[in-house]
């Protein structure tokens, strides 16, 4: 049975205590439709879990992209976004070295070039939590199924689809799109997705609904 949480004091408050205390590292999910604030909160835990002495890292799903020139191959240039845009099975080896300690590259999304960037953040190996954020990180089947089992803590988070809309318009635009195109992506790609994601996932331990920036 999850919890629902409304409030970010309650929620940083319930995973500060359950990384003080459980093994290291430990690694949470968040997962959840697209522009429903999972980064943000993401990187907002991390930030206060580094502040508390627990050194952490944000480890976004979006580097795991296939590239521009993957996606053209596979005529899958339109669907950019969708399950089938990414390497899944990268994504789930690179969850197992985070569990196993292991030093690595873990790649980036650039919004600039549209495309992923290998070499993005450091892994370390000695870190007490990663923040693992992507809207497919709790799909129940494989080979996304096996990088979850390897979670400690699962949170979908979610928002009404008038405040998706407009952020989602927002940052089309922002990366050069024009409205048209921006609109067309949404109803097309975006909200089937958003669907998609609500219907289609695993168990959570939490459910962080908020109707504003978080």
């Amino acid at each position: 049975m999850h919890k629902t949480i409304t409030n970010y004091s309650e929620l940083i408050e319930i995973i500060t205590a359950e990384v003080f205390s459980g093994k290291t590292p430990y690694l949470i999910a968040i997962s959840g439709p697209p522009a429903s604030g999972k980064s943000t909160l993401a990187e907002r835990l991390v930030a206060d879990l580094n502040n508390a002495g627990m050194e952490s890292c944000f480890c976004p799903m979006d580097g795991f992209h296939l590239t521009n020139k993957q996606l053209d191959q596979q005529g899958l240039h339109n669907a950019k976004g969708r399950i089938d845009t990414f390497d899944g099975i990268a994504f789930a080896k690179a969850i197992e070295c985070l569990a196993d300690k292991v030093s690595f590259w873990w790649p980036l999304y650039s919004r600039q070039r549209h495309d992923p960037i290998p070499e993005g953040t450091r892994i370390l190996g000695s870190e007490k939590a990663f923040v693992i954020e992507g809207n497919y990180v709790l799909v129940p089947d494989e080979p996304w199924l096996s990088a979850a089992n390897t979670f400690n803590l699962r949170i979908f988070v979610d928002v009404a689809d008038t405040i998706l809309r407009q952020r989602l318009l927002g940052r089309h635009k922002q990366s050069g799109r024009s409205e048209q195109i921006a609109l067309e992506k949404i109803e097309q790609v975006d909200m089937p997705n958003t669907q998609e994601i609500r219907d289609h996932r695993q168990d959570v331990d939490i459910i962080y609904w908020v109707e504003a920036n978080v």
